[in-house]
């Protein structure tokens, strides 16, 4: 038994969305690496448990882009990590929980949403983030007697290291002397720029409405009046979130007819004037009708990528792009060989011979492709996909309006086929390429150059535009609202400029297509940069030389990531000196760039890394000792 003379150990949380929540649940785990030692974890963040991107008192028309029996919580057997694995429900099985009865739902809207979830489905968002209240109240359960679990319901504002403990500084002044830090900090806005200031002046000085970059659930939209246009710049899954707040979210409804689905307005929502650079909404994901597919690679196999990963200094555009686009082409022609077998004017086994033994931008290649499948709109074209609209140009607003409705609808028609389109398969194809790069991404695996240019600024947005699209039902009730004349698509290339009768949205490519509106959202999440950040603990650790931003090696100048950088595991901070912070870990989306794709969530059966990283922290943090004595 613990001695009631012994301080305890005192770890802080900073953070409770799921990294927070699954901190606390691998510090249970790991509690007997503490021995007799008391324990006491405190959990700071003034959202609740689950963070404030699923937080359960949101609207339930906001959706999780993760399949439901995808998302958990809890270690499962394919997790490979040191720690205890303490196996639970997966959101899907725990909603079944609370359809059969075994469990309560807090209120019966959230039951009724439990009980209509399939493994497949998109969850309401604040299903999640009432599962992960759940969860942490069931690993409250498992607390032993050394250790306990403090809430601390508002913001960590400064850290003060010193030689045996670090002082944690909240919001009212209370200062927590801990042993260890864990920063899972999770989404941050940035400080505004020299054209964001411009715009907020603008819109203040002429009683007009400017939406900076944000999560949009933290967005007050009360500024967007009913009736009057607002330019929507973005088109990927931040859009459909503030389209749906818009609509749905001020009282409006789809209904189903024999024609598709009709919005039923409430009068109640303005005109969205919406636009990208792409000038198309991310694509439907597919009906499958089961989970994902998860797809087997000829050539960017485990082996490739495990010799990448050994050589290091990884261009993109040379060493992974031609396999990605290779798997891609070989699952499409051979689903289409299966679905279409007209299609073929040969052998398709020809192409995948090609695929073998020819460079993927190789003239033969191309020459067999067309040979073997002689129409033009049954071949993929991976430059269509990326960039649908590029050289085309309309003479109206109306023209590009009907593009805009026919391109729609092919996408939906497309995702209702499942596994039968040969571009929905070869989709989720061209998304596994992502997989590979959340290992050889990590402690500048790529090439500093071509991380930014082709990683970060082209091939992210080009596979979440194909792969991580919206469910089918956003694209069906966008038509829908593009039929009801709510939302006026622009065209590619939209630009906004900053004029005397208002926002003035327009596209070089459309004719005619300027147009005014009172009130501009840039719709968009901002990317994590400890540079410009605006989380005033992270803005203040690089200020104080205890964080820096990882500089990503190249041949000739680094490339500055904006990246936190922390060393290996167990990811300690590392400061300005290079050295590391003995007592302050750091996880999650603010090392975007020094990792890959830290803003997934744990998968179930997927050996998550996200848990692998979590019980590694914990673990560490629970050998971090207060030598002080006066740890509380």
């Amino acid at each position: 038994m613990a001695s009631e003379d012994v301080a305890p150990h005192a770890i802080v949380i900073i953070g409770a969305g799921p990294r927070g929540v699954s901190l606390v649940e691998r510090l249970i785990a790991n509690a007997g690496l503490a021995g007799d030692t008391p324990v006491i974890i405190h959990l700071v963040d003034p959202a609740p448990v689950g963070g404030r991107i699923w937080r359960p008192d949101q609207p339930g028309h906001l959706l999780m882009n993760t399949l439901c029996d995808d998302a958990t919580h809890f270690t499962d057997d394919s997790v490979r990590c040191e720690g205890p694995i303490v196996p639970g429900p997966t959101l899907y099985e725990w909603c079944r929980r609370i359809a059969d009865g075994e469990l309560e739902a807090a209120d019966p809207e959230l039951a009724a949403m439990a009980a209509a979830m399939k493994p497949h489905s998109h969850p309401p968002r604040r299903l999640l983030g009432a599962y992960l209240d759940w969860c942490f109240r069931t690993d409250l359960e498992r607390l032993p007697p050394t250790m306990r679990v403090a809430e601390h319901r508002q913001a960590a504002v400064a850290l003060h290291p010193g030689p045996d403990r670090v002082a944690v500084e909240l919001a009212d002044g209370t200062v927590i002397d801990a042993a260890a830090v864990l920063l899972a900090t999770g989404h941050a806005d940035l400080v505004a720029g020299e054209r964001e200031r411009h715009r907020i002046d603008h819109a203040r000085d002429h009683g007009r409405f400017y939406g900076r970059p944000t999560n949009p659930i933290d967005r007050d939209l009360s500024g967007v009046a009913a009736g009057q246009p607002v330019i929507l710049r973005g088109l990927g899954m931040n859009f459909f979130d503030y389209v749906s707040l818009l609509t749905e979210g001020r009282g409006g409804r789809f209904e189903d007819s024999r024609a598709g689905l009709v919005y039923r307005p409430s009068g109640a929502e303005p005109i969205m004037i919406v636009g990208s650079g792409r000038g198309t909404p991310y694509r439907a994901k597919a009906l499958f009708g089961t989970m994902t597919p998860k797809l087997p690679h000829t050539f960017l196999t485990d082996e490739v990528v495990g010799r990448l990963e050994r050589r290091g200094r990884i261009d993109f555009r040379t060493d992974l792009w031609p396999l990605i686009v290779k798997d891609t082409l070989a699952i499409y022609y051979a689903t289409l060989n299966r679905v279409r077998p007209d299609a073929f004017a040969g052998d398709p086994e020809l192409i995948m011979k090609a695929l073998r033994e020819c460079a993927w931008d190789a003239a033969e290649l191309a020459e067999t492709i067309e040979s073997v499948v002689p129409d033009p709109a049954d071949r993929a074209d991976l430059s269509e996909w990326d960039r649908p609209l590029a050289g085309r140009s309309f003479d109206s607003p109306e023209e590009f309006r009907e593009w805009w409705l026919a391109d729609l609808r092919r996408d939906l028609a497309e995702a209702e086929l499942g596994h039968d389109s040969p571009l929905k398969v070869a989709s989720v194809m061209f998304g596994q390429g992502r997989t590979p790069l959340r290992t050889l991404v990590r402690y500048g695996g790529l090439l500093g150059h071509s991380y930014d240019a082709e990683v970060d600024r082209w091939y992210k947005g080009f596979a979440g535009s194909l792969a991580s699209g919206p469910p089918a039902r956003r694209i069906a009730e966008l038509i829908a609202l593009t039929e009801a004349g709510l939302v006026r698509p622009v065209g590619p290339g939209m630009i906004i400029a900053d004029q005397e009768v208002g926002f003035v949205a327009s596209s070089a490519q459309v004719l005619g297509s300027e147009v005014a509106a009172p009130a501009f959202v840039e719709a968009y999440l901002p990317p994590p940069d400890l540079r410009t950040t605006a989380d005033p603990l992270l803005a203040g650790l690089r200020d104080q030389g205890l964080a820096r931003s990882y500089l990503i090696p190249d041949h000739d100048q680094p490339f500055d990531s904006g990246a936190v950088e922390v060393g290996p595991e167990p990811y300690r901070l590392i400061g300005a000196d290079g050295a590391e912070q003995p007592r302050i870990f750091a996880c999650g989306i603010p090392l975007e760039g020094l990792f890959y794709g830290t803003q997934l969530g744990p998968i179930a059966g997927t050996d998550s890394r996200f848990l692998r990283e979590t019980d590694a922290i914990a673990r560490a943090a629970l050998r971090t000792r207060d030598t002080s004595g006066t740890g509380r």
